[in-house]
């Protein structure tokens, strides 16, 4: 999206460019009329004049040429581009834009959002939306907007130039990731039975007094390992694939809950977990906010030294909530600190052997926390820990007290 407000700025800069280069020949043409100097000879003067006219030309030309260079660039992307001024006139419209504009059934919907968009990025605020069209076969357009401003300074932003709104068709792409989703899901129902069989049978195992105590622990942890996995790859599913219902979620209670269930394995590996918490409500679903929790929980329990603790605050932030979760474990290297919210990325696999990581629990958070608007970051360095914060919108009528933090 970037590269493409990029363009598309240059092409609102070409134009506006255009049009102050009109004001600047016709002032430098009046500056250089010998009557209007009142000095200097006749000859002298049109000499002059002549010159400013040629530059201007040509400086006119080459800024012509770049406009056209701009619009046939534009025309050839496969993604419709709006550019509109600072009044809300229409100043570029590649080719493929041009097909919803002319449209009257369905794509209209499309024009439409795009009108929407453009007048809300006029003033400042950028957004997105996607407009499903009941065609056949079913088509799926991705619609976003955002303000072109000009380069700002130390006193602040620069001024709204226009806007610039662009289309996708992102069918296929939603297509493939519904086909994704349902062989996941599918694959891990398939799968949770006979690996609870495999538990059962170690278990059967185990009670043979002639059993070898060493094989069948090495059974167990495998089949609970296979199912922690087929676990979180049901959670990935789910959290992808249903938006999050509108009901309201109070979030200290999700984090109670959360914290619950980490107590376990807290427990067995020594590590404290602290809580500061008041109670704030949001509109979600309580289930993934909790899975989003627990797994940045589960995180920090499994990455920090025995004996340590991880801390959880929730605290006002900026109209909205932050869920902190901070360890003092290992940390993670700041060059892979983009890549941890990637689906089965670990940093270190052979401790995440040892731990049962999945390389699943942040991709979790990520999906979860982006389902309701929110975002979340990491701070960490090396040997010192690392510090997880999830910050979510919360509707101002239902904000309550909250602690400080």
């Amino acid at each position: 999206m970037i590269w493409l407000i990029a363009v598309a700025a240059l092409a609102v800069g070409a134009v506006i460019g255009l049009a102050v280069h009109h004001l600047w020949v016709r002032a430098a043409v009046a500056a250089a009329d010998p009557e209007a100097s009142g000095s200097g000879s006749v000859s002298q003067a049109l000499t002059r004049s002549r010159h400013l006219r040629e530059r201007a030309s040509s400086e006119r030309a080459a800024a012509e040429l770049e406009l056209r260079r701009l619009r046939g660039s534009l025309d050839e992307l496969e993604t419709g581009i709006v550019v509109c001024d600072r009044a809300g006139e229409v100043v570029a419209r590649n080719r493929a834009a041009a097909v919803f504009a002319a449209a009257r059934h369905g794509e209209a919907l499309v024009s439409r959002a795009v009108t929407e968009l453009l007048e809300r990025a006029r003033a400042g605020e950028a957004g997105a939306r996607d407009i499903e069209l009941a065609t056949h076969p079913r088509r799926i357009y991705h619609v976003g907007a955002a303000p072109v401003v000009e380069a700002g300074d130390e006193a602040g932003p620069g001024e709204v130039l226009g806007a610039v709104a662009f289309v996708r068709d992102v069918t296929d792409q939603q297509r493939i990731d519904e086909v994704r989703r349902d062989f996941v899901a599918n694959m891990s129902h398939e799968l949770k039975t006979p690996v609870g069989a495999l538990s059962l049978l170690a278990e059967a195992l185990g009670a043979e007094s002639a059993a070898d105590e060493a094989l069948v622990g090495r059974i167990r942890e495998e089949a609970q390992r296979v199912a922690r996995t087929i676990d979180d790859l049901m959670a990935l599913s789910y959290v992808e694939g249903e938006p999050p219902t509108d009901e309201r979620v109070d979030v200290g209670a999700v984090v109670a809950g959360a914290v619950e269930r980490i107590s376990e394995a807290a427990g067995q590996r020594r590590v404290g977990v602290r809580v500061l918490a008041g109670s704030v409500s949001i509109r979600g679903s309580a289930v993934q906010l909790e899975s989003a929790v627990f797994n940045l929980l589960d995180n920090a329990v499994k990455f920090s030294e025995p004996g340590g603790t991880v801390e959880l605050v929730v605290a006002r932030d900026d109209g909205g909530v932050a869920v902190s979760v901070q360890d003092r474990g290992i940390g993670i290297p700041r060059a892979e600190q983009d890549r941890i919210f990637e689906r089965f990325y670990r940093i270190d696999k052979a401790r995440s052997r040892l731990t049962g990581g999945t390389g699943l629990g942040l991709a979790i958070v990520r999906h979860a926390v982006l389902n309701h608007g929110g975002e979340v970051e990491v701070d960490s360095r090396e040997g010192e820990g690392s510090i997880f914060t999830i910050r979510l919108p919360v509707p101002s009528p239902d904000a309550e007290a909250m602690p400080d933090g």
